[in-house]
């Protein structure tokens, strides 16, 4: 008596089926581990761009800032008593802002040359506390505007570390002549800065 089998043995052409189904998987997966790496890449330069995109807007914030208080004390901008050109990265400020707190608080009426290294005093300490190496570059040019109608402007700039970017001296990423030659940073591409032109 012959026994009749009641599942007939696969094929082989059923096992090549199933084997290409295993490498279209594997393929597939491959795929959206890909596409997986790539949104991860994706999010991080989001994330890098918004943190530069912050630091400038706090910079030019600030850059504004003095500006509105050079422009309300034309006298003590025309005596330079606003200049400030420190060498990158600033520690503190330098000669008598570091002493301007009480300069305005003694009763007596408050000069143009005080009251400008009051603003200045307690504008660098803002900038040095909002910005990672924050360091400010404002200087007087006396009548750079021909015509005759202003009697010079103040050049701001305002200079900060960016975490995001290399030290690498091959690295363009800052345009040139973003920040000026006193600031010595010609080297280091990871200083960003932002410029602002005060008219007198």
């Amino acid at each position: 008596m012959k026994l009749k089998r009641s599942h007939p043995l696969p094929s082989v052409r059923m096992s090549r089926a199933r084997g290409f189904s295993l490498i279209e998987v594997l393929v597939s997966m491959f795929i959206v581990s890909m596409g997986i790496l790539a949104l991860a890449g994706l999010l991080q330069s989001a994330a890098r761009y918004s943190k530069m995109s912050e630091l400038r807007s706090t910079a030019t914030l600030l850059a504004n800032d003095i500006g509105d208080h050079i422009r309300a004390n034309f006298d003590g901008a025309t005596k330079k008593a606003y200049d400030l050109t420190l060498a990158y990265p600033a520690t503190a400020a330098s000669d008598k802002r570091t002493l301007a707190g009480d300069l305005c608080n003694t009763g007596a009426d408050c000069a143009s040359t005080e009251l400008a290294y009051v603003d200045m005093a307690l504008w660098t300490a803002r900038l040095l506390a909002t910005l990672p190496s924050g360091t400010p570059y404002i200087k007087y040019n006396d009548n750079a505007l021909s015509g005759g109608t202003q009697s010079g402007t103040v050049d701001v700039w305002v200079a900060w570390k960016d975490p995001n970017t290399t030290k690498s001296g091959t690295s363009t990423e800052r345009p040139a002549g973003e920040c000026p030659a006193g600031l010595n940073v010609s080297t280091d591409t990871s200083v960003r800065c932002v410029y602002l032109q005060v008219g007198l």
